[in-house]
């Protein structure tokens, strides 16, 4: 037996608790990315994976972020199933996973416009202070050398595979403990060099004109 939806019709911090002490596969694919699996047992997920990998703790927290403002995702549950094999079982409460991931929106709604914006590049200031805060140095350890070089929000949520909204917090708190902070821009052209720019446009375009004609 199957339980068949879309998250636009009931949000996925709804859905959850509803199958709290069930067992089974929940299957929730996004539009657009591999599906993400996870098997339920005694309020518990005890296994999870996308597409043949399975997830540690921390990605299956990072997926489910990442599915709370997509509404087009469908998803199933399937009662009963059980995973035929899975390489390293999780103990994860549904009950605290629930806290942590709604807590953590709230969060980021409250800054949502302090947040960095995704393109702008930021690169080590002093790596040494996010050690006392256990989420950021870890976050620090796997950007390590995209940070040392710099890296934008968007291109190391891609590179991570996390919601680029969840980088983008980490990096407001970051660079808020000067672990991070953004490159300097490419100055703007002066009149001068729009001056030339123009120049070099008409040129361009009148190749063969000439001030003798």
């Amino acid at each position: 037996m199957a339980i068949f939806g879309n998250l636009k019709d009931i949000s996925l911090l709804d859905l959850l608790p509803l199958l709290s002490g069930q067992q089974g596969k929940l299957s929730l694919r996004p539009k657009r990315g591999a599906e993400l699996l996870l098997f339920l047992n005694n309020s518990r997920i005890t296994c999870a994976k996308k597409g043949e990998a399975a997830l540690p703790p921390h990605r299956v927290e990072e997926e489910l972020f990442g599915l709370l403002d997509r509404p087009e995702a469908e998803f199933a549950f399937h009662i009963g199933d059980r995973p035929d094999r899975c390489l390293g079982r999780l103990d994860l409460r549904l009950e605290e996973l629930l806290l942590k991931l709604s807590t953590l929106r709230d969060e980021i709604q409250s800054v949502a416009g302090a947040l960095p914006l995704p393109d702008t590049v930021f690169a080590f200031a002093d790596p040494g202070r996010a050690e006392g805060d256990p989420e950021l140095r870890d976050f620090v350890r796997l950007a390590w050398s995209q940070l040392e070089r710099g890296t934008s929000a968007r291109e190391l949520a891609g590179l991570l595979g996390m919601p680029l909204d969840r980088v983008r917090y980490l990096f407001y708190k970051l660079r808020a403990l000067g672990v991070i902070q953004p490159l300097a821009q490419s100055p703007r052209p002066g009149r001068r060099g729009i001056a030339r720019q123009l120049l070099g446009l008409l040129k361009r375009r009148f190749r063969t004109w000439s001030w003798s004609h």
